[in-house]
């Protein structure tokens, strides 16, 4: 089998209520008119749960904030487990401001020092699911979108 290989391009930063990916020096003409983009996605490795253990886990049962059902045991690619065979972990995020070496967003959830792989632009023709949405009974909670009050980050920044 072919071996590949994976380079960060930045971290996940975490302070003082701010979150934001600091871009590494080489990457940051990558940058260029991001400021133009509402939304994108961050693509970041797992590092704390990269384990050889954990990428041999092909089943696992979600945890989830749904206390009204017992989640179920699930195959991997159905959950959203740190425990799989690539760490990759996948946000969407608003993006609130970017300066030369740095991307402030309204969230991600991934840890300070997370390595950052990738960010691509959300876009509405091909990122957006048109049908009805289906989950099973541990996830259907979600089917309801953020909270109306979530504050615009980007007034802080």
């Amino acid at each position: 089998m072919k071996e590949y290989r994976v380079y960060p391009i930045g971290f996940v930063r975490k302070k003082n209520k701010k979150e934001y990916l600091e871009i590494l020096p080489e990457f940051h003409v990558g940058l260029y008119r991001l400021d133009t983009i509402s939304h994108a996605f961050v693509l970041w490795w797992i590092h704390e749960s990269d384990t050889l253990e954990a990428r041999k886990t092909r089943k696992s049962i979600p945890r989830v904030k749904n206390t009204l059902v017992t989640p179920q045991e699930m195959g991997t690619f159905a959950t959203r487990s740190p425990r799989r065979p690539n760490p990759i972990g996948l946000t969407l995020v608003k993006i609130a401001k970017v300066t030369e070496d740095q991307v402030y967003v309204d969230h991600i959830d991934a840890f300070d020092g997370t390595p950052i792989l990738d960010i691509k632009p959300y876009l509405p023709n091909g990122d957006r699911v048109e049908e009805e949405i289906v989950l099973p009974p541990c996830f259907q909670h979600l089917l309801v979108s953020r909270p109306s009050d979530m504050k615009d980050s980007r007034e802080d920044m």
